[in-house]
């Protein structure tokens, strides 16, 4: 009877995707269960994947792969569900008034490491990289400004991005 389902499903049948999806639903709450251990998502991700299924329906070249693909994409959706639930637990931190004056007194103490580390470059290295990073100036117009080859613009740049992380990584260490 699948055999009959499927391309019949493919060409957008409704009864066919209802018969399809009656057959399929227990057993895909069942994998979704066992692929995410949270019985509050399994009817969400259930519809999910059989939305994904009639949508996906008519690309299915080989009828005969339906269900292996059908359990592909429950499993591509269970997979997409932990990250997205990982993700907001990893980067969650419960709001506390004393991360404030840690944020603001690190940020000041950044920023004057940093204003020191300009202050010890060259002049010319300095004005560059301001031009560059501030002013937002293109290699190609910095090398017309410095009337040089953007390549040598590249280089000088280069040079003193790694003098500048060396005066800064050195003044870590005090």
């Amino acid at each position: 009877m699948l055999g009959d389902l499927v391309p019949l499903g493919r060409s957008g049948d409704r009864l066919a995707l209802k018969l399809l999806i009656e057959r399929y639903q227990n057993r895909m709450a069942m994998f979704v269960l066992a692929q995410t251990r949270d019985p509050n998502t399994v009817e969400d991700l259930c519809q999910a994947v059989f939305v994904k299924m009639v949508t996906g329906l008519p690309r299915l070249r080989d009828s005969g792969r339906f269900e292996s693909w059908l359990f592909q994409i429950a499993r591509n959706v269970c997979r997409d569900h932990r990250r997205a639930a990982l993700g907001w637990r990893r980067y969650f931190v419960p709001y506390d008034v004393a991360y404030e004056r840690i944020a603001v007194s690190e940020a000041a103490s950044g920023e004057d490491k940093l204003q020191d580390g300009f202050a010890q470059l060259a002049p010319q290295d300095r004005a560059l990289l301001r031009m560059h990073i501030e002013e937002k100036k293109s290699y190609k117009e910095l090398a017309h400004l410095s009337n040089t080859s953007v390549s040598a613009i590249k280089s000088r740049l280069y040079r003193a991005r790694r003098e500048l992380r060396g005066l800064l990584l050195s003044g870590d260490s005090e």
